[in-house]
């Protein structure tokens, strides 16, 4: 089991009564769990913690009811069942392997134009035979590629915007990333989190995948480890995971992000490790028994 400290400072100025939505927490379920939590607002305004059924990401909704600066700390202690997979190991996938929970996450959207790239995605990695193998060939691409230079982009950046700029920030990887195992029809999804030894400390993005019957992480920028990453939610791109989404006017002041390891010291996957091994952060579930035929 693996265990880590996360911590949160966020200072908001608001211009006027408005309500806004902080999406911040770990997720608490069977395969990341919130052993201790804190949230707290400064003055104190009412909020309300939602869970979101169908992602189990968790959102405070805070009712800012005076123009001013507000105050946001949240601190929690998760444990992680996070499991590290041989490549060897994983089951052939075919399209008959996809689900209607995996659908969604073949689609374009809004930040991820997987129409687009398809032939950009087969020329560069059409060749690889397996869907592990194209991934891992596209984390390496984006890796080589594109520039990870903070400031380089806006909110309103696409993984189209980062193919012809060739630079970008963590979130600008995972769209990309996204895009072109979405071409090749290989489901995948965006994943925002905390992430230890981070530098600069922030939130961190990456993006799953569906191989073998389950999802596996990636980090295109290398800047994170898979196994040393605390989910705080999931989606489609980014518009689904937005740190803060307010509806009127207001503007970020500061913003401290921390993520620690607590258990024994750790060190990042190594390049042959990220070669031979990938990470899930989800628990196994077990098939449900077919019916019995007469």
């Amino acid at each position: 089991m693996n265990k880590f400290r996360v911590k949160c400072e966020l200072d908001y100025e608001t211009f006027g009564p408005l309500v806004f939505l902080l999406n911040i927490r770990a997720q608490d379920n069977e395969s990341q769990k919130v052993v201790e939590e804190s949230f707290s607002i400064l003055p104190n305004m009412p909020h309300t913690l939602l869970t979101c059924g169908v992602t189990q990401n968790r959102f405070d909704r805070i009712t800012a009811e005076l123009p001013g600066t507000y105050h946001i700390l949240y601190e929690a202690v998760v444990e992680s069942a996070l499991e590290k997979i041989p490549v060897s190991g994983l089951p052939p996938t075919t399209h008959e392997d996809f689900g209607l929970e995996q659908l969604p996450f073949l689609y374009p959207s809004r930040y991820c134009q997987s129409d687009r790239i398809g032939r950009l995605a087969f020329a560069l990695f059409g060749h690889f035979e397996t869907p592990v193998e194209k991934v891992q060939g596209i984390v390496e691409w984006i890796h080589q590629n594109i520039a990870y230079t903070i400031g380089s982009t806006t909110a309103n950046t696409s993984a189209m915007d980062t193919l012809v700029d060739h630079a970008g920030v963590c979130r600008d990887f995972a769209h990309l990333g996204i895009a072109l195992c979405r071409s090749l029809n290989i489901p995948a999804r965006y994943f925002t989190g905390y992430a230890f030894e981070l530098q600069p400390p922030d939130f961190h993005a990456c993006f799953e995948t569906w191989i073998g019957g389950r999802w596996m992480l990636w980090d295109a920028t290398r800047l994170s480890s898979p196994d040393s990453v605390v989910r705080i939610g999931m989606g489609q791109d980014a518009a689904d995971v937005s740190v803060c989404t307010a509806f009127g006017g207001l503007k970020v002041k500061s913003q401290r992000v921390m993520c620690e390891y607590l258990s024994e010291s750790r060190a990042k996957m190594s390049a042959e490790e990220l070669r031979s091994m990938v990470v899930c952060h989800e628990v196994r579930r077990e098939a449900p028994a077919q019916p019995k035929t007469s």
